[in-house]
């Protein structure tokens, strides 16, 4: 294995209750926290509970939170461990604005070669050919880590394997049904399972 892309919510950072709590102010007055998790069984982007309007709404005050958010020592530090390694990129359903303020705010913009968001496409499988074809990378040299069904069965398309946290928006029960190459609960354990590969 020679690649790690990355999912960025719930995989490095926690935003589960972030985000939950925009969407509702953006999107929906309404949207329980289970439906939300719900949204992404498959393309975020494309459920019928999400708008436009919404989402635009959503990254605008999404932008200015992301300011304030601190990266983990620990996922930090193993980051930078596994970019001496291996080539590392960030496939997410968020902005590459909000995503590269992060980093930037964390003094961490070294550790990925590319990150990928809704600016590049709204599909994640158009995002992994275009890394595909663009860095020359075979897919059996790729793992893809994410924390939601709907990535894993993106993922599956494209016929990357992928390793699936649960400590982020979906739960295990949830993960397996997508058939991941294993299932997490920790970076640690990540962190160990990679070095198994």
């Amino acid at each position: 294995m020679k690649t790690i892309i990355f999912d960025f919510d719930g995989v490095i950072h926690d935003t589960f209750e972030l985000c939950y709590k925009l969407n509702v102010e953006a999107q929906d007055k309404n949207l329980t926290k289970k439906e939300f998790k719900d949204i992404f069984n498959g393309s975020f982007l494309k459920n019928e509970k999400i708008t436009k309007e919404g989402t635009e709404k959503f990254f605008k005050i999404q932008y200015k939170a992301f300011k304030y958010l601190k990266i983990e020592k620990e996922i930090k530090k193993n980051l930078e461990k596994l970019s001496k390694t291996y080539l590392l990129f960030i496939i997410s359903s968020n902005q590459e604005k909000a995503l590269n303020t992060y980093f930037q705010n964390n003094n961490f913009v070294h550790i990925f070669k590319e990150i990928l968001g809704v600016e590049t496409n709204t599909s994640k499988i158009k995002k992994f050919k275009y890394l595909f074809k663009k860095y020359n990378l075979k897919v059996k040299d790729c793992m893809f880590i994410t924390d939601t069904l709907g990535d894993i069965l993106e993922g599956n398309k494209v016929k990357v394997k992928t390793i699936a946290v649960d400590f982020g928006f979906h739960e295990k029960a949830r993960l397996e049904k997508g058939n991941p190459f294993k299932i997490v609960s920790s970076f640690d354990e990540l962190m160990k399972e990679i070095e198994k590969l």
